[in-house]
Formats: structure tokens, sequence, C-alpha cells
């Protein structure tokens, strides 16, 4: 393999790896719960995760437009990420209740921001590294990579969760900075310039001048992203100690992670397409599971917890590859920041509404959920081939 496509494969390892590690589904939750931090609060964690590091895409896609130079802003946004992270550390270490929740939702939104770049111009290193057939391969192994490693933290730390209680967190955090700046190290020797302008680029046209497929992929997508807004509920059927639950749900995410991510990835290379439809399937049957098996077994709530944790890998890996191979050039950099600042406002959009339709009626939000995820699938079928034999 080509040593650029190693260092590739290496630094999306690590930056994964440190995603997993500082999950506002996992990690950041059990922090908050220590911590003795409002409720409130800690409903704003995926809120603040997904959407900030969505919204500011389309800005900074406009931006890009003039600056061809695209490892440049990939390292800013490194370094404002592993920053961030150490506000987190900080803010925890010094404070508890609301002014420690106050400074994890500002370090958190910090290291959205540095997610947003680093997410939109990895996109074109990736194009400029590898090319199509193979870059959903690339992505499964970084995943499978950073699943593995997350595992052989989780699992020893299984068995010393309730000695090192608070400790645990803050260490899995710390190992979350380390894993973010060893990406940014090895992937420095590597320099992507994509031209922006020029009379034959497809991306040099207004904002809402798209054509067809960025809003149909905008609508499929913006059903999907319940796969990530449905994972909390997994975890409130379990009343267990945070610091005891935490190690258990990441060794779940990791090794769904690990035995999924290279599958989903020659899945995608095949057909993006497919890939989110099966994905999707996966998630609503874990929903499913959800809704009719019992809450109150650790084992069954975790099991499920996997499930959905494989079916979103497959939605993760189905819409980036499918980002990656629709369009070409600048405009696949645009079609990326516009849908990823689209998908943040419907990120926003259901949460509001959710938090509505609950106060108002007390409907099961996993069944409302699961019923979106129905209508992606469904709806997934208009979306057109990224490939020629898919």
């Amino acid at each position: 393999m080509d040593p650029t496509k190693k260092r590739l494969i290496a630094s999306l390892a690590c930056t994964k790896l440190a995603d997993l590690l500082i999950s506002a589904k996992t990690t950041l939750p059990a922090l908050m719960l220590t911590l003795g931090v409002p409720a409130w609060m800690i409903s704003w964690l995926v809120p603040i995760r997904e959407s900030g590091a969505l919204l500011p895409q389309a800005a900074i896609g406009v931006v890009l437009r003039h600056y061809p130079a695209r490892h440049h802003i990939w390292r800013l946004g490194m370094v404002v990420q592993s920053l961030s992270i150490l506000t987190i550390v900080l803010g925890a270490w010094w404070f508890e209740g609301l002014a420690a929740g106050w400074f994890i939702l500002g370090g958190l939104t910090l290291l959205s921001l540095g997610r947003s770049a680093c997410s939109l111009t990895m996109k074109d290193i990736q194009a400029d590294v590898a090319e199509k057939g193979e870059r959903g391969k690339l992505l499964g192994i970084a995943s499978t990579t950073s699943g593995v490693l997350t595992l052989l933290i989780a699992v020893p730390l299984l068995f010393f969760s309730d000695a090192l209680g608070e400790a645990l967190i803050f260490g899995l955090i710390i190992t979350a900075v380390a894993a973010m700046l060893i990406g940014l190290f090895i992937l420095l020797p590597v320099k992507t310039t994509v031209e922006a302008k020029g009379k034959n680029n497809e991306g040099s046209h207004s904002w809402w001048d798209f054509d067809a497929v960025v809003y149909k992929f905008i609508a499929v997508r913006g059903l999907f992203v319940h796969s990530a807004l449905v994972a909390p509920y997994f975890m409130l059927e379990t009343e267990q100690d945070a610091a005891s639950l935490l190690p258990f749900y990441l060794g779940a995410q990791a090794t769904a992670t690990m035995l999924s991510s290279f599958i989903w990835g020659s899945v995608a290379d095949y057909s993006a397409r497919l890939t989110l439809q099966l994905a999707g399937v996966l998630a609503l049957i874990a929903c499913v599971g959800l809704l009719l098996l019992p809450g109150h077994s650790l084992w069954i709530s975790g099991g499920l917890f996997f499930v959905l944790a494989v079916a979103h890998t497959g939605v993760r890996t189905g819409r980036k590859t499918y980002s990656l191979d629709v369009k070409e050039g600048q405009a696949r950099t645009e079609l990326v920041a516009f849908s990823n600042t689209a998908i943040g406002l419907i990120l926003l959009g259901f949460g509001a509404l959710y938090a509505a339709l609950k106060a108002a009626f007390d409907i099961n939000i996993v069944a409302t959920m699961a019923a979106m995820l129905l209508a992606g699938i469904a709806l997934s079928f208009i979306l057109p081939k990224e490939k020629q034999s898919a």
C-alpha cells in the first residue's frame, strides 16, 4: 500500500479513536453525571456535538473557494479540537455542578467547530489520496483500527471501573487528547491542494444553485440522523452507576465499529446507497428491539446498543462515501458543506420538535424515531446511483 494511504489510515484511526473516547453519547454524559451537572445541560450534549460540527460548514465552504491549500485548514481544526478537549478536562477538574457544565458545553462547542473544519477538508484529502472504489475500504480500515484500540482500552476498564470511578472518565478524555495530537502529527507531511476557481469548476455557483441530487441527498440524510438521535435512549433504559456503565457501552460501541467498519466500507465501494438502506434496516431493528424487549437487563440494553452502533457505522460510511463519489473537486466540497449545514439545522429542528411533542403529548420518542428511519429507508430509493456499477 502507498505510504501516503498508510498515513491517512493511521491518522483517521487516531481521530476516530479520540471521537469514540470523547463521545457525547457515552463519556461526556457519564462525566456530567459524576459532577452533578443539571440534567437540562446533559440533554444538550448530542445537539451541540452534532449540529455544531455541521452548521458552520456552508460558511467554511465559501472560504475554501479562495483557499485551495486544504491541509492548512485541517491542521488548524485539529489544534482547535485538542485545545477544546483540554478545556473540558480543566473545567471538570476545577469545578462541579453548573460551573462544570458550562465549561463542558463550552469546550464541546469549540470541539465541534474544530471538527467542522476537519470534516470538510478531510473529504478533499481523502479524495486526493484515494481513488473511487477504494475510499470506503480505507475508511473501514481506519474505523476498524480505532474500534480495536478502543476495545483494548474499554475491556480492562470493565474490571476496574468500580475502583477507578471518576478517574476512569478523566483518563479516557486525556487519552482522547493524545490520540488527536498523534493523528495530527502523522498526517503533517501530507498536503492537498484543490483547484477552487476556474471556468470549468462546478463549484463556482451561488449557494442555492444546486442540482436535484444535493437536495435528495439532504432529504434522505436528514431522516437517517435518527440513528444518532436515538442513541441516548438506549442508555437511559438501564439505571446503573455512570462510571460502571461507561466501559460496557464503550466496549459495545468499539466492538461494533471493529467488526462492521471494513464490511460497510466494502459494501459502500460497491454502492453507498445500498449501504444506507441496509444500515437503516438494522437501526430500525434495534429500535423495535428496544420497544419490545425488557429494558431492565444491562445485557439486553447493551446488545441493542451494539446493534445500533453497527447500524450507525453503516450510515456514516454510506453517506460519507456517497458524498465523496457523487461529485468531484470543489463541487464535492460545496455539496458536503451545504448538506452538512442543512443537516445541522435539521438536527436542531428535530430536537425542538421532539421536546415539544414529549412535553405536550408524552409520545413514545423511540417509536417516532423508528418511523422516521423507516421513512428514510423508503426515500433512499430516490437517490441516483453514485457509481455506474451500483
